[in-house]
């Protein structure tokens, strides 16, 4: 067994979770800040992105969710839940995404406390504002695989649906990595570098790129935990008009959690020929009918 692999382990157990994975970029900074001297601050920022996944962590297992994988990342950590039992909650994917960001706040509130009594110096004391600081206002940046971009799918999600929010927050994050990589590029043609600043955007570009490659996985994924969610009819209701042609592909996609759909069916003139409940067209999708029209589910 490798140090990396006893390391997965032992931070698994500490979460709880049978798959831990610490991210080669992570390694990658760990054994930079060896070799230019800065292993203290490399440890530090180790503590609080573990500190962080802990927030989310102890959050998701309070909310009833089991956690399939934690992911540490230089500027905090991804925690991969498993939904297949409780389905996706807004209310619950924005509580547990600001958990991690709310321990960084209160890792800085702690550091003021014991620098006010004089615990710690101020060297320190800015080091430690410094690093949560960065982890927090990195990220609430409003795109996946984010804290912020999970929290702007949760508000955006019950209006647009999953599938359109979620690619909406990827495209969030693209632009922001655009963002990154110029500052960072423009900082250094300044003379004063800032490779970091280029290394995340290129990382948020590659996570984003391939989040959208694997939308629409993700989309079944969600549909098949809507699926099984058995106290779906107790939800709010939440009404589309689509015309008779449409595949029932472009209609499901649309799909919001926590809404029990009605599907109107209209006619050409636009006036209602049928309509169609959620749990008719989610046994279509997984019986292979994804491409039909939505009119072949009426005779």
């Amino acid at each position: 067994m490798t140090a990396l692999e006893r390391l997965e382990r032992t931070v698994g157990r500490w979460f709880g979770v049978s798959r831990v994975r610490v991210h080669p970029l992570f390694v990658a900074l760990l054994v930079a800040a060896y070799f230019v001297g800065m292993v203290k601050q490399a440890l530090l920022l180790f503590i609080f992105v573990f500190l962080h996944e802990c927030g989310h962590a102890v959050v998701a297992k309070r909310l009833g969710y089991e956690i399939e994988e934690v992911s540490l990342l230089p500027f905090g950590g991804v925690a991969q839940l498993s939904y297949v039992r409780l389905g996706f909650s807004p209310k619950c994917e924005a509580l547990v995404a600001i958990a991690g960001p709310a321990v960084n706040l209160l890792c800085a509130l702690l550091a003021l406390v014991l620098y006010a009594v004089g615990v710690i110096d101020g060297r320190f004391y800015g080091e430690i504002i410094g690093l949560n600081g960065w982890i927090a206002v990195f990220n609430l940046l409003p795109g996946l695989p984010l804290d912020g971009g999970r929290i702007y799918r949760a508000v955006r999600s019950r209006e647009k649906g999953y599938e359109p929010a979620t690619e909406e927050a990827y495209r969030m994050s693209i632009a922001l990595s655009a963002v990154l990589m110029f500052a960072g590029l423009a900082a250094l043609f300044a003379g004063r570098p800032h490779i970091g600043m280029v290394v995340l955007g290129l990382f948020l570009f590659v996570t984003a790129w391939r989040g959208r490659r694997d939308l629409r996985l993700e989309t079944m994924r969600f549909l098949d935990a809507k699926r099984r969610d058995v106290g779906s009819t107790m939800l709010r209701t939440r009404a589309l008009a689509v015309s008779a042609a449409i595949p029932i592909r472009d209609v499901v996609v649309r799909f919001s959690p926590d809404r029990y759909h009605i599907v109107y069916i209209l006619h050409e003139d636009g006036t209602v020929a049928s309509l169609v409940e959620e749990p008719e067209l989610l046994d279509a999708v997984f019986e292979g009918r994804w491409l039909e029209p939505i009119a072949s589910l009426r005779p």
